[in-house]
């Protein structure tokens, strides 16, 4: 009976794994998105990129660039897969 068992527990531990893995994967995505930006020229309330003033909400959150550069950003990182 124990040897009916032990291939379907090796199985839930690899699917256990890889579910782990996964998840560590993206906590790591999220913490690095998260994680306050600098920039030497960043003045602390204007877009890095084009100059315009930063919402509060987003400076509130470390961040450099306002939504729309911010979003051109990642759509050209997404474009060249990083």
């Amino acid at each position: 009976m124990v040897d009916e068992l032990e291939p379907s527990a090796d199985e839930n531990d690899r699917a256990s794994n890889a579910e782990f893995a996964h998840n560590q994967d993206a906590l790591e995505r999220v913490r690095a998105l998260a994680k306050p930006e600098t920039d030497p020229d960043f003045d602390g309330c204007h877009c890095v990129e084009c100059g315009e003033p930063i919402p509060k909400a987003r400076l509130a959150l470390s961040k450099v660039r306002g939504v729309t550069c911010q979003q051109r950003l990642e759509d050209l990182a997404a474009r060249h897969g990083r």
